[in-house]
């Protein structure tokens, strides 16, 4: 479920609990109501009616509500189809990947990666780096190993294209003023 999808439904099932909610009490506990309104309301089937209605319309917006609560967003998964059934790949697994990746690279530090999916009709892989370097770093190499390390091993990982590998470096000692090992 995409994220926007998520949101909507999430707003409509809220939506649709509170009128149902206060709709139900104003009906039989609050509220003046039109004569035609009243007529039917002493009516048998016209209870049992409105009380079928209240109780599917609660079920399906609870529905709603836990559906969109417990499922996760297609943004944090890479997703292959094909005739025999379908894979999901956690963006966490895509992270870890990369994170291994800069470990065989011994002058980057405290590295922080972000990797954002774009599951349309081709998958599209972002990735976000943040490098902690000590000064004295050629910068300009590092950075392109780097990228293409990472693009190398994220294509070769899930088999989509890497769209783009943003590599951004901070000064370890002078940003965290600590020494860091």
């Amino acid at each position: 479920m995409r994220k926007w999808q998520k949101w909507i439904n999430t707003i409509l099932a809220l939506i649709l609990l509170l009128t149902l909610f206060v709709s139900y009490f104003i009906i039989f506990d609050y509220g003046s109501l039109t004569e035609q309104l009243r007529a039917y309301g002493q009516e048998d089937w016209f209870y049992y009616f409105l009380t079928t209605i209240t109780i599917i319309s609660g079920l399906l917006g609870l529905y709603l509500l836990i559906r969109v609560i417990v499922s996760p967003s297609l943004t944090n998964y890479i997703i292959d189809r094909d005739k025999s059934g379908e894979i999901l790949i956690t963006s966490r697994a895509l992270e870890s990947n990369v994170l291994s990746t800069l470990d065989r690279h011994p002058e980057v530090r405290n590295a922080q990666v972000d990797v954002k999916v774009k599951n349309s009709g081709n998958n599209e892989i972002r990735t976000k780096l943040l490098c902690g370097v000590y000064q004295g770093e050629d910068l300009n190499v590092l950075g392109e190993t780097i990228k293409q390390e990472v693009k190398e091993g994220l294509e070769k990982f899930t088999g989509y294209p890497v769209e783009m590998v943003d590599v951004k470096f901070y000064d370890i000692k002078l940003d965290t003023n600590r020494r860091v090992v």
